[in-house]
């Protein structure tokens, strides 16, 4: 659970493809072998929690804000709610924030965004279903080394 002060700790064993740049994406935990599929503003938060760029709620929530030209609060309602779901998934964790990242600055968002939709988090229980392009390679890679 968030509280203010912490940062957001990506799980190691998550291997992130982005298949349309900022558009679509997959994590793949490669500890349980399940995938996710993420949208447009998912891919975006990911990334800069990924990166480091930005390691928690408000900063996160302010550049979904930003980027997608999008109400304050309802980037931080979104973004937690995504949050959640990634924390819930085994994907994220927190832990005490060090004072010396709290003042990292956010890279500026590359390229077009899409229109704004909330950041989504899908679950597939088996790679075989994965039948977005390029994927086919991960999937056939992934099932051979399980």
């Amino acid at each position: 659970m968030y509280t203010s002060g912490m940062k957001i700790v990506t799980k190691e064993q998550a291997s992130f493809t982005e298949l349309l740049d900022d558009q679509e994406g997959i994590i793949l935990d490669l500890e349980n072998l399940h995938y996710y599929t993420l949208n447009a503003a998912a891919v975006f938060l990911w990334k800069r929690m990924r990166s480091g760029v930005a390691g928690d709620v408000e900063t996160l929530s302010g550049a979904l804000s930003s980027a997608f030209k999008i109400n304050a609060d309802l980037a931080e309602l979104d973004t937690r709610a995504f949050l959640d779901e990634l924390e819930g998934n085994g994907l994220i964790s927190y832990s005490e924030f060090e004072s010396a990242n709290r003042n990292k600055s956010l890279a500026a968002a590359n390229g077009e965004l899409p229109a704004y939709e909330p950041p989504q988090l899908q679950l597939s229980n088996s790679l075989t279903q994965v039948t977005l392009s390029g994927s086919s390679t991960v999937a056939v890679a992934a099932l051979a080394n399980g």
